[in-house]
């Protein structure tokens, strides 16, 4: 399948906020779903995500959090960046995004959305499943902190309110979040009743769908895109085109 892509610009109470958006071909109003950085900012990596599930049929977008301030060079500049960046500032943001796509002619404004992320965008994945009642669907990827808070509750606390489906999926040698607060959360999640999958994969660390080198696993990857694919065809299906273009 075809992807198009483009950049769009959104306005918040902090200034402007650049978002890349990702399409398959076609005029059909697909259902979306957003990429949360991580902890590096909007990269190549989220990018590509975003056109992995555009090549799914859906409407993808990567918003740019790190939009405050002028652009950073290094990462220095970027560790200052994320550590002044608290909950109430990312569900502002994530919530512009929301708004910007529920009002785009390509988008299925009527469906929920899905959401995943990445590191800290994993864990901002975990909050807006509990604060936002658009996600219908959600994934976190190593998401550390969902026990802490940032300005306001831990989402970990938040846990009751989550009213769709939740995957998590991280490395056994991970240490943040270490594998005991990985199957703390899905306890937690378990008591309320969520909907949830929990994969720990042996023999990798955090963030190790992007690592590269000697410690890249490329099954462990291979399966955990396949995994993540079938949790939104699941619970946010793009079957329906399908069956529209058929009438």
């Amino acid at each position: 399948m075809a992807v198009y892509h483009h950049f769009v610009t959104l306005p918040t109470a902090d200034g402007p906020m650049p978002m890349y958006v990702a399409s398959p071909g076609g005029t059909e109003p697909r259902p979306a779903v957003l990429i949360i950085q991580g902890m590096h900012g909007m990269e190549s990596f989220e990018i590509n995500v975003a056109e992995r599930f555009a090549a799914q049929g859906y409407i993808a977008a990567v918003p740019d959090m790190f939009h405050r301030g002028p652009a950073c060079s290094s990462d220095v500049e970027l560790n200052q960046r994320r550590r002044k960046l608290d909950d109430q500032q990312k569900t502002s943001d994530v919530n512009a995004a929301i708004a910007y796509l529920q009002s785009q002619p390509y988008v299925q404004a009527d469906r929920q959305m899905g959401i995943l992320g990445f590191c800290m965008g994993g864990r901002t994945s975990y909050l807006m499943a509990a604060t936002s009642p658009v996600i219908g669907v959600a994934a976190d990827f190593y998401g550390g902190g969902v026990h802490v808070g940032d300005g306001g509750p831990a989402p970990i606390e938040l846990t009751g309110n989550i009213r769709c489906p939740i995957l998590i999926l991280d490395g056994e040698e991970d240490e943040h979040p270490s594998p005991a607060e990985v199957r703390k959360t899905e306890a937690e999640l378990a008591r309320y009743g969520v909907v949830h999958e929990v994969h720990i994969y042996p023999g990798v660390g955090h963030a190790f769908m992007s690592v590269e080198g000697p410690r890249r696993r490329e099954a462990v990857i291979d399966e955990a895109w396949s995994r993540l694919f079938a949790w939104f065809r699941e619970y946010l299906p793009v079957t329906e085109l399908a069956a529209a273009r058929g009438k």
